[in-house]
């Protein structure tokens, strides 16, 4: 497990401290994260959690996309309207418009895809740290 693995523990850990010489360590070592595959003093802070997954989700996508929801589907369904929509202008109505429209909607399905795989991702991360806890309580 490399360094920015490590920390994807840390950050949501009740031990961090950030240590402005350092950067990110743990509140009862002071060091910077060295396990393998565990910290024995891992306790995760839900709230911080949360808090990093929703920055994360909100981060998803391109600047067209920035005010979507942090629901995946939810893009990926309103860039697909926004592509029909976008179409169905540019072949009736203005070309400029639909260009416009349709990129829109391909911006918005980038974002959505994006979120699954960081919903991915946090679900992964989540299951290795209730593996590693349940193998502690054994």
């Amino acid at each position: 497990m490399n360094l920015t693995e490590q920390l994807e523990y840390c950050k949501i850990c009740q031990n961090r401290k950030v240590d402005f010489k350092t950067g990110l360590v743990c509140n009862l070592t002071n060091q910077k994260p060295n396990f393998s595959n565990n910290c024995s003093h891992f306790i995760k802070d839900e709230k911080e959690a949360e808090r990093v997954l929703n920055m994360k989700l909100a981060a998803a996508g391109n600047s067209r996309a920035q005010n979507g929801s942090l629901n995946p589907q939810k893009n990926i369904n309103y860039g697909a309207f926004l592509i029909v929509a976008g179409l169905i202008i540019l072949l009736l109505i203005s070309l400029v418009v639909g260009i416009i429209i349709t990129f829109g909607g391909i911006s918005f399905i980038v974002k959505g895809k994006q979120q699954q795989k960081i919903l991915k991702k946090n679900q992964e991360l989540n299951e290795k740290i209730h593996q590693i806890h349940s193998e502690e309580t054994k």
